[in-house]
């Protein structure tokens, strides 16, 4: 599958799956750590807050309503 940008949809794809996995699960809210900045937001996912993490890194933490 390709999308219109000509690369692979993949994320997308995996994306849709976690949302519906979640959702199915009977979670209103899904929430993914990251060091991307700009790619979430096209799939809708609104950044909340940094993250640390018990080993000293900081993440980007987004959240989507499902």
């Amino acid at each position: 599958m390709k999308n219109t940008e000509g690369g692979n949809s993949y994320g997308s794809l995996l994306i849709e799956k976690a949302k519906h996995d979640s959702k199915k699960a009977g979670f209103n809210n899904l929430h993914l750590c990251t060091d991307h900045v700009s790619f979430y937001e096209k799939y809708g996912f609104n950044y909340i807050g940094q993250g640390h993490h018990p080993w000293g890194e900081e993440s980007r933490i987004y959240q989507i309503s499902l």
